[in-house]
């Protein structure tokens, strides 16, 4: 009997230790720091790889190109055109891209990356107010940007 309430406390010792990693591994993904801990409103960026813009339509039944019509993200990779994109361009490398401000959240979670508007210059957006989100390949150690994308600019 005695040996069968040590096996007890070891199970249960065990179960602990299970919801114990549980609990810090749900928490380490849900807590963990933001890719752009050091983005700065005003920090210029030199892109020295190609990246892509993509404008897509707010509604399809309104295909107008203009702020209040349309919205332009960068991408790390070019992607499949659709019937909502309006347009998809390269933006090349030399292209100097400056962080104007934080974007609003789509959904106010901690573990939704954090976006930014940008400008382009020279500007491929049509200007349009082009977004980054950084979970897309943008994500890196140079002041939460890829440093094979982007290179600081002074």
């Amino acid at each position: 009997m005695n040996s069968l309430c040590v096996s007890d406390k070891h199970q249960s010792g065990i179960a602990r230790a299970y919801i114990t990693f549980a609990l810090c591994a749900v928490m380490s993904t849900f807590c963990s720091l933001s890719y752009a801990d050091g983005l700065r409103v005003g920090s210029r960026y030199k892109i020295i790889r190609p990246v892509y813009v993509m404008a897509i339509y707010d509604n399809v039944n309104n295909k107008q190109l203009s702020r209040d019509t349309a919205r332009a993200y960068l991408e790390s990779q070019k992607l499949a055109n659709r019937y909502f994109t309006a347009f998809q361009s390269e933006v090349p490398a030399g292209t100097i891209m400056t962080i104007i401000g934080p974007a609003p959240k789509v959904w106010h979670l901690p573990f939704f990356a954090d976006r930014y508007f940008v400008r382009l210059y020279p500007d491929v957006s049509c200007g349009l107010d082009v977004e980054i989100e950084l979970n897309r390949g943008f994500e890196g150690s140079l002041d939460g940007l890829n440093p094979e994308l982007f290179s600081r600019e002074d």
